[in-house]
């Protein structure tokens, strides 16, 4: 027992460091929020889908009393930290041109609840265009891709070696 709680510690850790980085360094964002996500992903393999929820919740939570700058965590909050939970439930039992359409519907989705959500409440001017629609979907499969990498790379060289 005491050594899931220090694996779920050290992961929540990890993923507030991230978190904040993404809230400091100007350029690198999007890079530190998708490093962020990795851990809840960690948590669902090991531990399921119940603690993979439970996980995110809590670092949304933390994330929010830490971080001074909010803005930064609406993306985390919206898509990055929920990511893990809908790609686990995506994946389970499909073919990969149903797993893409579900993944591109569901991205759409928290893209749209995250575009309201920054146009209503932070009163930015942002823009939405064909163009960074279109960025923003190949972006996405990017992410996606090497996110699947790093769950094929932790199953196949890490979770072996670590004892829950």
């Amino acid at each position: 027992m005491s050594k899931r709680i220090s694996f779920l510690g050290m992961l929540l850790g990890i993923n507030q460091i991230m978190l904040f980085f993404s809230s400091i360094v100007p350029g690198n964002r999007l890079f530190f929020l998708g490093i962020a996500s990795l851990p809840v992903a960690l948590v669902i393999i090991e531990f399921g889908l119940k603690s993979g929820i439970l996980f995110y919740i809590a670092s949304a939570l933390l994330s929010v009393i830490i971080i001074l700058d909010k803005v930064y965590l609406v993306p985390y909050i919206l898509f990055f930290g929920i990511y893990g939970v809908v790609k686990y439930l995506i994946e389970k039992d499909r073919n990969i041109l149903l797993e893409y359409i579900l993944k591109l519907i569901s991205f759409n989705i928290l893209l749209m609840i995250g575009y309201f959500t920054v146009k209503n409440l932070i009163f930015a001017a942002v823009k939405m265009n064909v163009v960074v629609f279109i960025l923003a979907q190949v972006v996405f499969l990017i992410y996606d891709y090497a996110y699947g990498l790093f769950i094929s790379y932790y199953y196949n060289k890490i979770k072996g070696k670590i004892r829950l």
